[in-house]
């Protein structure tokens, strides 16, 4: 029994994986903001026959810097992060588990949790609290930047004639039709951000549920550990 341990755990220290590069999942995670972003750069340049005012410009910019800073923990990047370094995780796993074992009668295996293992080890690909607030996060935005393109472009409305009046009417209406462009960005990234956070995490899970099924014969369960001292 002990050998065929020691053969199980060779194994998982010493299998071989494709490498990944994570750096096209980057890209492709912040594809469609980039693209969303110039869209809006050539309207307001006016190469796009559509009206952008640089207020809005400039906060939709910040939701897309925003948007940059997040990709990386983003679940899509998270699962490929995992695959590009399963052997080390497999390093790491077979040390966890010699570390903790425990003999009952014939029989030798880890006295550990392996859901405790993953845990501690996935904090280490991402940062949770990132990831918890992504999605939300964007189209609040979003609608804070439309409350201030509007303010920031809202006439004070003193004029004293019909004319000058019409005007400053117009000028409130093109100011608020540009604001909700930022809304629409934010409301945009969010959506995309929790299309690939939700591929990513179940891409994550099968990948740990395959090594759970090759390491469950290495951990003791709680019945094992109740049956046998009973």
């Amino acid at each position: 029994m002990q050998n065929d341990m020691d053969e199980t755990l060779a194994n998982l220290a010493s299998l071989e994986t494709k490498k990944k590069n994570c750096s096209f999942v980057y890209l492709k995670i912040i594809l469609l903001p980039s693209l969303a972003y110039l869209y809006f750069i050539l309207g307001y340049v006016g190469v796009l026959h559509f009206h952008v005012g640089i207020h809005s410009l400039i906060l939709i910019g910040l939701i897309y810097l925003v948007a940059l800073i997040f990709a990386k923990h983003n679940g899509e990047f998270g699962a490929c992060y995992f695959r590009r370094y399963t052997n080390e995780f497999r390093v790491e796993l077979h040390e966890y588990i010699s570390k903790n074992l425990m003999r009952i009668g014939e029989e030798v295996k880890s006295n550990a949790s392996f859901d405790n293992f993953i845990d501690d080890y996935s904090k280490r690909i991402r940062n949770d609290n990132y990831a918890s607030i992504g999605a939300s996060l964007f189209p609040t935005m979003g609608i804070l930047g439309t409350f201030i393109s509007i303010a920031l472009t809202l006439p004070n409305f003193s004029s004293q004639t019909a004319g000058a009046l019409e005007h400053d009417i117009s000028l409130l209406l093109s100011g608020v039709g540009t604001a909700f462009y930022v809304s629409i960005y934010g409301i945009l990234l969010s959506l995309w951000w929790i299309f690939f956070e939700k591929r990513g995490l179940s891409r994550f899970d099968r990948d740990i549920e395959l090594i759970r099924e090759e390491t469950t014969s290495l951990f003791w369960t709680k019945e094992e550990i109740e049956h046998a001292y009973m």
